[in-house]
């Protein structure tokens, strides 16, 4: 079992399916934990497909450390990006201010 840690692998099932992943710690039989193109998580080995590359780590690598490695094997990395919102239209006090105003005036000439 020793020799996993370092494995090139392709996640089979849940949400990151299909993304690359390298396993960084054997916790025992059937579960590794795993990082690269994926979160850092526990994940059974019946839902990783083993590729035939080994990255050189050592056993508990950082993050850092393994997305070095993938991108030394050839593997694309996939970085987040943040999306970017629309500024919210902030009116200034005054402004507020004045539309209560306003409607004050225009509620009080309509109950006359």
């Amino acid at each position: 079992m020793n020799n996993l840690v370092g494995r090139l692998c392709v996640k089979l099932a849940g949400r990151e399916s299909g993304r690359h992943c390298i396993i960084v710690d054997i916790i025992d039989d059937n579960s590794v934990i795993i990082d690269g193109n994926v979160k850092r998580r526990k994940c059974n080995i019946n839902h990783l497909e083993f590729l035939n590359k080994k990255a050189n780590i050592v056993n508990g690598a950082s993050t850092e450390q393994t997305i070095e490695a993938m991108k030394k094997i050839g593997i694309e990395i996939m970085t987040k990006t943040k999306k970017e919102r629309a500024p919210k239209a902030q009116e200034n006090k005054e402004e507020k201010s004045q539309k209560k105003e306003e409607k004050r005036i225009k509620n009080e000439k309509t109950k006359k």
